[in-house]
């Protein structure tokens, strides 16, 4: 797969993901959001696992088995913080924070990797961060309260996730992390209602269709094209793509939930598909000057 088309099929991921917003929110009405997690991540991962049944891949190697648990794990310890966060602050700041993972996922990886990041990644960063708050936050928001510190320590655990994938999936088969990692965040999160929570499975037909939608394309099928696609694009490349779920949230929302949009969001958006772009004018300015090892 070359990288244009891994970054295609990103940003229809992330269309997915902000899709999944306005499915969400009349599901939340009626059921507790750790039984709503376990729901939605165990019947992707059943799916998965059915995928891998099908496959013939059965047989995990330990690797596997460790980084898919550990990947998990990590993306399971980012939805608590964040919807933590969520309890404590307004929608609007833990809409901002939850994107500005993008910011942290450089800083990581030059620490991780010591490697130096391109000017074109902080450009397109910092131009992310600006189009961000323009989309997510309007009016008065308020100082800094409990419910944003939960949500920053959720995106730096976000932003870290994001590159311990592109380690796991470049060493072993993505389709086996992908169910694995699906899998343990449905079962810690079944662990966490049965401790907070009390857990129903009362939902209308609708809701039931809702999140099978949710459990089968907004998870099994988006995070397993997720990791697939990473093995082609750059973990910070990838946070900047990840930047554009709230345009798509905002927009499905208007769509379905006649909510409205205003012009600083629209410039936000604008703001962010920029940055989305920058990084790729490198990429493809050295694929002309050397096509052959852009491939």
């Amino acid at each position: 797969m070359k990288r244009g088309n891994a970054e295609i099929i990103m940003i229809l991921i992330v269309a997915m993901w902000g899709l999944s917003f306005s499915l969400t929110k009349p599901i939340l009405n009626n059921i507790e959001v750790f039984n709503f997690m376990a729901l939605r991540f165990l019947i992707g991962g059943g799916v998965l696992c059915g995928i891998l049944l099908l496959l013939g891949k059965l047989k995990v190697k330990r690797e596997q088995l460790i980084g898919g648990m550990i990947t998990g794990a990590v993306l399971f310890l980012a939805f608590v913080f964040h919807t933590i966060g969520l309890k404590y602050t307004t929608v609007a700041k833990n809409a901002f924070i939850v994107g500005s993972s993008v910011i942290f996922v450089p800083f990581i990886a030059t620490y991780i990797r010591k490697q130096k990041q391109p000017t074109l990644i902080w450009m397109g960063t910092y131009l992310a961060i600006l189009g961000l708050g323009l989309v997510t936050l309007e009016g008065h928001q308020g100082g800094i309260n409990f419910g944003d510190l939960m949500t920053l320590v959720g995106s730096i655990i976000l932003a870290y996730y994001v590159i311990l994938v592109e380690e796991y999936v470049k060493k072993y088969d993505a389709t086996v992390i992908a169910a694995i990692q699906i899998s343990v965040v449905g079962i810690l999160s079944l662990i966490a209602s049965l401790m907070v929570e009390k857990p129903t499975m009362h939902l209308s037909m609708d809701a039931w269709k809702g999140m099978l939608f949710l459990g089968i394309i907004c998870t099994a099928v988006a995070y397993l094209m997720a990791n697939i696609a990473q093995k082609h694009v750059p973990a910070t490349n990838m946070a900047l793509i990840y930047t554009l779920e709230p345009i798509f949230a905002a927009l499905f929302g208007w769509l379905f939930l006649s909510e409205k949009i205003g012009l600083q969001a629209v410039i936000g958006a604008i703001l962010i598909v920029i940055s989305v772009a920058m990084p790729n004018m490198e990429f493809f300015i050295k694929r002309k000057g050397n096509p052959v090892q852009a491939e």
